[in-house]
């Protein structure tokens, strides 16, 4: 802990609690299996265009689907490094829960998101970096100033690690094409917002909520009394009820 009570991680090892070792384990066996049976990295990735065919389990799946020896090194890396404290302060249940949801979230809105594009329908999307995108908004909506350390050197606090994940992501986009990077993206939105709900049930609460407020704002109009067209607070406004029609 640091001193004034905000966790930091730097180059101590994180805890490695058993959530994070059932995620690493299955990421890995996933990964390997996808190498050696070409069918299982093919119905495993998200490619929209399939999932709106009735594939819908893609979403779940695409995270633990990374063909590519390094980028699996490094995923598994960040599963560890940025995961470890948060499965310590929220319980497994929650942390998994947490790391699928948001995954599947990204998912679910880069396969909307292809409607709008047709590169974005056809393409393929593997791998955990969404998860990992979630999982530095979470710490920096819980943490804010925590620290931590880019790349084991840049020490940085949690909200300053979001901005530049974010900036990073972006650039990418801008320089290698926008149409692989967009769950990632989305990622960082759905993560902030899903960890800042006291509940998955609060979540949908809340946007259920915001989509009848949308339904009703241009079917809802006032109408005002005969009295009241001077106003309700004004000398000859009497204040009389308003109707919604």
């Amino acid at each position: 802990m640091s001193p004034r009570g905000q966790p930091t991680m730097g180059f101590g090892v994180p805890p490695l609690p058993r959530g994070i070792k059932w995620l690493v384990v299955i990421t890995l066996g996933a990964s390997i299996l996808s190498k050696l049976v070409p069918t299982v990295g093919a119905i495993g990735v998200l490619t929209p265009g399939f999932f709106w065919r009735g594939w819908v389990w893609q979403i779940f799946t695409y995270p633990f689907v990374i063909p590519d020896a390094g980028a699996l090194i490094w995923s598994l890396l960040g599963i560890w490094l940025l995961g470890g404290s948060l499965e310590q302060q929220w319980g497994m249940r929650r942390f998994v829960s947490f790391y699928i949801a948001v995954s599947a979230l990204a998912g679910i809105g880069t396969a909307l998101l292809g409607f709008l594009h047709p590169a974005v329908m056809e393409f393929p999307y593997f791998g955990n970096w969404p998860a990992i995108a979630g999982l530095i908004a979470a710490f920096a909506v819980t943490m804010p100033t925590a620290r931590l350390y880019f790349s084991f050197v840049l020490p940085i606090s949690a909200r300053g690690l979001l901005a530049l994940s974010v900036g990073i992501t972006v650039l990418f986009m801008i320089m290698d094409g926008w149409v692989r990077y967009v769950p990632e993206l989305l990622a960082f939105p759905a993560g902030a917002l899903w960890v800042s709900s006291r509940s998955p049930r609060h979540l949908l609460l809340r946007l259920r909520v915001w989509w009848i407020d949308r339904r009703l704002r241009g079917r809802l109009r006032v109408v005002r009394g005969k009295d009241d067209k001077a106003g309700p607070f004004t000398e000859s406004g009497r204040g009389s009820d308003k109707y919604l029609h």
